[in-house]
């Protein structure tokens, strides 16, 4: 459909004094604070694990000793998908405006805008689906029983799921602090940042910055200040009483990967109706292949 002299009427307009847009505003790029950007140059891209050996066991003199093999992990594929939005518009709109400074020339701003929300909704749902999508390893990314390939099995998720406070944020760190490798080695994680929905930046706040042990009247020291951990309100959680703890991007694998970042218009006259049109198009898939590094609870 095109932007035709009818719909920009206001434009058309000499005594018009400003025309804005809606919605034009600085990019959040929330997602890169938290997932892994990489580059892709195929149509998708494969990922696999392998473990490492178990505790090295004690040789009495003259027996032989124990030789161990690596057990394979688990593959995923990332297949990169197409996301494109334009508009056009007709050769008398554009003849007869009088405000062409303020009217189309704000609109690849706005669909830079739009794809620019797609990035971020598309990898924040890995995250928003993480209770209920299956991931490679059979479960959800945050769930109670992370099936491991020794046999064993880990959660980064409570067992009953809880609101933000200071006693479930402190058994969060506790948890991923006791995480195990796939063959039972430690393999502690240290939660850097907090991730909460924009209901819950009071409560991060007040759990992160008091001096003192929040919404209690003692003087105990606020332990969870002394872990360094950082938080941000993102903008695209979509469970207002969810919460979420990620390792620095070393420690986890949320991966992005980018297989054609947005660039310039592509810009075209249509040759039967004169009308310019006007394409933005990208390719990125978003996704994990191991769930270390990360504890999620939907709130109670």
């Amino acid at each position: 459909m095109a932007i035709t002299t009818s719909q920009m009427a206001d434009a058309l307009d000499a005594n018009l004094k400003e025309l804005f847009q809606d919605g034009v505003q600085p990019e959040l790029n929330q997602y890169s604070k938290i997932f892994n950007i990489m580059s892709s140059n195929k149509q998708s891209e494969k990922t696999s694990y392998e473990s490492g050996f178990s505790a090295m066991p004690e040789k009495a003199e003259g027996s032989p000793a124990t030789f161990q093999a690596v057990l394979p992990g688990i593959s995923e594929t990332f297949t990169h998908k197409t996301y494109a939005l334009g508009y056009e518009i007709t050769e008398e709109a554009i003849e007869d405006n009088l405000q062409t400074a303020s009217t189309f020339n704000k609109l690849p701003t706005a669909l830079a805008r739009s794809a620019s929300e797609t990035i971020e909704i598309t990898a924040a749902n890995v995250v928003n689906n993480g209770f209920s999508n299956t991931g490679y390893d059979g479960v959800s990314l945050f769930n109670e029983s992370h099936p491991m390939l020794d046999g064993a099995t880990q959660a980064n998720r409570p067992t009953t799921d809880v609101d933000l406070s200071v006693t479930s944020l402190t058994a969060g760190l506790t948890t991923i602090q006791d995480y195990e490798d796939e063959r039972g080695l430690k393999n502690p994680t240290i939660g850097s940042v907090l991730a909460v929905p924009t209901a819950s930046w009071n409560v991060a706040d007040e759990l992160l910055r008091s001096e003192y042990k929040p919404f209690t009247a003692n003087n105990e020291v606020n332990a969870i200040q002394e872990k360094n951990l950082q938080y941000m309100v993102w903008n695209y959680l979509t469970d207002a009483d969810s919460w979420f703890l990620f390792s620095n991007k070393e420690g986890h694998r949320l991966l992005f990967f980018w297989r054609i970042r947005l660039g310039a218009l592509k810009r075209g006259t249509d040759f039967d109706t004169t009308n310019l049109k006007h394409l933005a198009r990208m390719r990125f898939s978003a996704g994990y292949d191991a769930w270390k590094g990360t504890y999620g609870t939907s709130g109670g």
